[in-house]
């Protein structure tokens, strides 16, 4: 290889702390898989982002040419999402997560939903996800699903790899057992329940040693009361941190690490220890679970003082459990991986292909061409916060009267057909208010987008909690000729209408009339946008009426189902059913996006960016004035400055005896 990448990581690059060893360690074994890393350590405060730090991250990704590979360490990416997405566009970023921002111990509700948000926000701009365990992989899925956020990028994991090291001697009778603990002395790290477990181990001859960072003053000051108020001055040591050197010589000097966390993403320092063949006494905080092989050591419980107390007391005197926990570890150090075969992993993961991206909305649905997952993944949230609920209650109450044809065999399940599914965004929505035993059939051309909505429907239920049947068919949906669309109840669709022409329409129509099929059709665009300020007053802007202009100029172009309709498409539907006698109900559906909200500016720079492509399609020879428009209109939405309002109708259509 002979790429180049910028590694970018908040704070001094040489601090020993396990993050930093991992940034350390992956760079140093990059460059010999033959890749150029250049570390780039950014000034100001993290992971509560101040101006310093938002100014050092932006003058670092602004200074990488265009089409540049960046990894930034999580600590840094997830505390200024609105600065990654800002650069995302131009940018190959990688973002390298240790744990969660919002999983730190000791934070408020508040800030650790707040470092959760802004973390999803980053995720959401960046091509690709390394993270260090199979832990921290599980827990971004988890609060993707909490927060509603999903993650499309692909994630990766990459475990530490260790250094070899000589294995430390064993206990000698009648000599002192020496503990050692390797952390900075923060809150999540425990090092408080560590001297309160220590004060009741009775009167055997033991020794622990300390040895890291004091990260957090006031913490630190409490650990050295404990000690103190203890009795345990000159048995419990804190040593600050050290360097390796002086480390290496408390690891040989050292009977067991003992790691008392609350809660960590992997837990480095475990597997350093049994590197050296030293038995591990820990939690089952987060990734130590994982992390920590059976046999090699004693967990107990995050914060269970009395249970640490006794594995302390056990370990410092059974001779034989000492023995038969040095085994174990001297087992599990065989089989550790060093940092080459960790860097090789990492690199793998760097330069393997990406799912095709794009920093601009693709708003055409050409044949053959793909609407991307992460586009979808950004207006999921927003989408399924606008939509109208009374009419999806409406449709509800449809389907679970059963009025619907009754000659059907079925009359006792929910067919329902999803026209243009994409990732089951719509089925995500709906299922949980509709009625018991559903059976979706989602209708798409894309593959890989029909295998992700399958996948995600795997855990789906309706409102009664039961699972719900699902079906796919790949296939065009210039005709509406499909056996299994004759069958449903209820056909729906969202964020389509825009796409089709006049005779699509009156296809539709005739289809659900023949078989007297409820439809409810969302986020319909109405062809209409426009930017607030931070009052979410209209702003009046004759560059913005120009480029809107051209937008929907552009959305009138045959997009694969005949001539577009773009805006006036939901007008349409509606005039369609009500000629033949539909009861049609609307209702007003539109975005509101603030740019106070990070969460939501990876999708208003999407949007400000796809309407510039758009109309520099239709008029490219004024694309340098739209290139201005999109930078001035970009650069407002980072500063915070404009909003940005886009008109969208939901539409409910029954048969008239069946509303």
């Amino acid at each position: 290889m002979s790429k180049r990448w910028a590694l970018i990581v908040a704070g001094e690059p040489d601090q020993r702390t396990g993050g930093y060893i991992y940034d350390a360690q992956i760079a140093s074994a990059l460059r010999g898989q033959g890749l150029t890393i250049d570390v780039i350590g950014l000034s100001g405060r993290f992971p509560d982002a101040d101006d310093t730090a938002a100014q050092a991250l932006a003058a670092a990704l602004a200074a990488q040419p265009d089409g540049a590979q960046v990894i930034i360490d999580g600590l840094a990416m997830g505390a200024l999402p609105e600065v990654v997405g800002n650069h995302a566009h131009r940018l190959e970023i990688t973002a390298l997560l240790h744990h969660p921002l919002g999983d730190e111990q000791g934070l408020s509700s508040e800030a650790q939903q707040r470092f959760h948000l802004s973390e999803l926000a980053g995720i959401a701009s960046v091509a690709r996800v390394i993270v260090t365990s199979q832990f921290t992989a599980r827990r971004l899925g988890e609060l993707a699903k909490h927060y509603g956020q999903p993650i499309s990028a692909p994630i990766s994991v990459v475990e530490p790899g260790v250094t070899p090291a000589p294995i430390s001697p064993a206990a000698v009778p009648d000599a002192p057992i020496r503990l050692l603990c390797v952390a900075t002395l923060t809150p999540r790290k425990g090092q408080d329940i560590l001297v309160k477990a220590l004060a009741g181990v009775s009167a055997v001859n033991w020794q622990c040693d300390c040895y890291g960072g004091a990260r957090d003053a006031e913490f630190t000051r409490q650990v050295q009361q404990l000690i103190d108020e203890n009795g345990l001055s000159g048995r419990v040591v804190i040593h600050g941190e050290c360097d390796s050197a002086t480390l290496e010589a408390a690891y040989q000097r050292a009977h067991a690490l003992v790691l008392p966390s609350w809660y960590e993403g992997y837990g480095m320092v475990v597997t350093e220890a049994l590197a050296h063949g030293l038995p591990v006494i820990t939690t089952t905080g987060g990734a130590l679970k994982d992390t920590l092989p059976e046999g090699a050591g004693l967990s107990v419980a995050p914060g269970d003082v009395e249970a640490l107390q006794e594995a302390l007391q056990n370990f410092c005197q059974d001779a034989a459990l000492r023995t038969e926990l040095r085994g174990g570890a001297a087992l599990a150090r065989g089989g550790l991986n060093d940092w080459q075969a960790a860097g090789e992993v990492f690199a793998k993961a760097l330069t393997q292909p990406l799912t095709s991206r794009s920093s601009e909305v693709n708003q055409a649905l050409t044949a053959g061409s793909q609407f991307q997952s992460d586009w979808l993944t950004l207006r999921e949230n927003v989408d399924a916060s606008a939509r109208n609920q009374m009419l999806a209650h409406a449709a509800a109450t449809w389907l679970g009267k059963g009025l619907h044809d009754q000659t059907r065999d079925r009359r006792n399940t929910a067919y329902i057909a999803d026209l243009g599914c994409g990732r089951g965004s719509n089925m995500q929505f709906l299922a949980p208010q509709l009625p018991s035993k559903q059976h979706w059939m989602l209708f798409d051309h894309d593959a890989d987008l029909l295998n992700e909505a399958r996948q995600r429907a795997s855990t789906l239920c309706d409102a009664n909690g039961q699972s719900i049947a699902v079906e796919s068919h790949c296939v065009s949906l210039v005709t509406l000729a499909h056996s299994a669309l004759s069958s449903a109840s209820l056909v729906t669709a969202s964020a389509l209408l825009d796409l089709v022409s006049r005779e699509w329409i009156e296809a539709l129509v005739s289809q659900c009339v023949k078989h007297r099929q409820g439809v409810l059709v969302a986020m319909s665009v109405t062809g209409a946008w426009c930017f607030t300020d931070p009052q979410l007053t209209f702003v009046e802007n004759d560059e913005d009426r120009w480029v809107l202009g051209l937008f929907n100029a552009h959305q009138q172009r045959d997009k694969g189902l005949g001539a577009a309709l773009g805006g006036d498409a939901h007008g349409a539907l509606v005039d369609a059913f009500k000629q033949q006698g539909y009861r049609v109900s609307e209702a007003d559906t539109p975005w509101q996006l603030t740019s106070s909200n990070p969460a939501v500016r990876p999708l208003m720079h999407a949007l400000i960016a796809g309407w510039a492509e758009a109309a520099t399609e239709q008029a490219p020879e004024a694309a340098t004035r739209i290139g201005q428009w999109r930078d001035s209109r970009q650069q407002s939405v980072d500063q915070g400055k404009i909003g940005i309002w886009v008109g969208h109708r939901d539409l409910l259509a029954l048969p008239a005896d069946g509303a």
